[in-house]
């Protein structure tokens, strides 16, 4: 009599914690995004810049994990590489707003010019649900370019 009961609330906490568990797979953080563009710092000091753009610029490789991505920009604060959006590479950052009109790409250049790396909150087209939301980025200067990697908070 006892395990009718009790199955029934087994079988939902179980499917409560496997539903937690995909949206946490769905939904990569803060430290997914920093061991990412770890990753990538590694790859472009081994590897160098060429071999590093051709991999960061490669949607089903080793960069690019869902909603996690490497984007590359030189000092200048053009694209080298962008994987969920190749159409990127080649513009200015520079002058770029996000999506409430915010000059986030001078908010980057401006954690690089004072710290070296740091962090960047703005508002971005998320690729994979095509809905703009709110993207917390990290970014670093490596040798001549500023690689980063940001994931959504919603």
């Amino acid at each position: 009599m006892k395990l009718q009961v009790i199955f029934p609330h087994a079988a939902a906490i179980f499917m409560m914690a496997v539903a937690g568990s995909s949206l946490a797979a769905e939904s990569p953080g803060a430290e997914q995004a920093k061991d990412l563009l770890n990753k990538a710092v590694a790859y472009l000091e081994k590897e160098g810049s060429a071999r590093a753009f051709c991999a960061f610029n490669n949607p089903s490789g080793d960069f690019h994990k869902g909603h996690l991505y490497v984007f590359a920009i030189n000092m200048d604060g053009v694209y080298f590489a962008h994987s969920a959006a190749p159409t990127l590479v080649g513009v200015s950052l520079r002058d770029t707003r996000d999506a409430a009109g915010q000059p986030f790409g001078k908010d980057i250049m401006e954690v690089i010019a004072t710290q070296g790396e740091g962090s960047v909150d703005y508002m971005w087209l998320n690729y994979t649900t095509n809905k703009v939301e709110k993207k917390h980025s990290f970014v670093k200067r490596v040798k001549d370019f500023v690689l980063g990697v940001g994931y959504y908070t919603r």
